[in-house]
């Protein structure tokens, strides 16, 4: 087995271990929510009787979230995955991409979205091992399947339905004004420059 060989089989096995080890947190997180539903039924029934105050309750609970956020305690695991359903069907508006490709630079790669399970098994899209299992950024700050030269999509045949039905014509994020191609610069620089991915990222849907 070649060298390359060897490599691709050591990233397969890390991404099945990972698929693994993401999948039991997520439903150790979904526990957690049945918990959460629990607590706050039985919250919304004390305070029905009279036996708890919604003011001073909250005051309480501000003052613990506060006091967890202070020590860095808080929760988190930021995995994803999408399941497309009937909506992903949709018809959405059309957008001329070559007339506006000069002005864009293609900004709608540099968004993220969630992988589903048939693009992380069959290997057309890697996902960022920092954020499991959006889909990976190169430092350009596009999507991996970029190819920078032709500024098109390496699989675009084959691309995630998240991204055949996307259309920019009603993100504001995009464009001030769609008609007038008048870019949104302000946002583009602000919330697409970051280095660093944050426990809340922009995505495409």
């Amino acid at each position: 087995m070649s060298i390359s060989a060897d490599f691709r089989e050591l990233e397969h096995q890390i991404e099945k271990g990972n698929l693994f080890a993401h999948t039991v947190l997520t439903e150790q997180i979904m526990r957690i929510n049945e918990s959460e539903s629990y607590i706050y039924g039985l919250i919304d029934y004390l305070i029905q009787k009279g036996i708890i105050q919604p003011d001073e309750l909250k005051t309480t609970v501000d003052s613990v979230r506060k006091e967890i956020i202070e020590k860095k305690e808080f929760a988190t695991l930021g995995v994803a995955l999408r399941v497309d359903g009937d909506e992903d069907k949709e018809q959405t508006v059309a957008v001329n991409c070559e007339e506006r490709l000069h002005i864009c630079n293609a900004v709608c790669c540099r968004l993220r979205f969630a992988l589903s399970v048939e693009e992380i098994e069959t290997g057309r899209m890697k996902w960022e091992l920092g954020k499991p299992y959006y889909n990976r950024h190169h430092e350009h700050g596009y999507c991996h399947q970029m190819n920078l030269d032709k500024k098109c999509c390496n699989i675009y045949e084959n691309r995630p339905t998240v991204c055949s039905k996307y259309s920019c014509a009603n993100d504001k994020r995009i464009w001030k004004d769609f008609e007038k191609m008048e870019l949104n610069q302000e946002w583009i620089n602000t919330q697409l420059n970051r280095k660093e991915l944050g426990l809340v990222e922009v995505f495409m849907n």
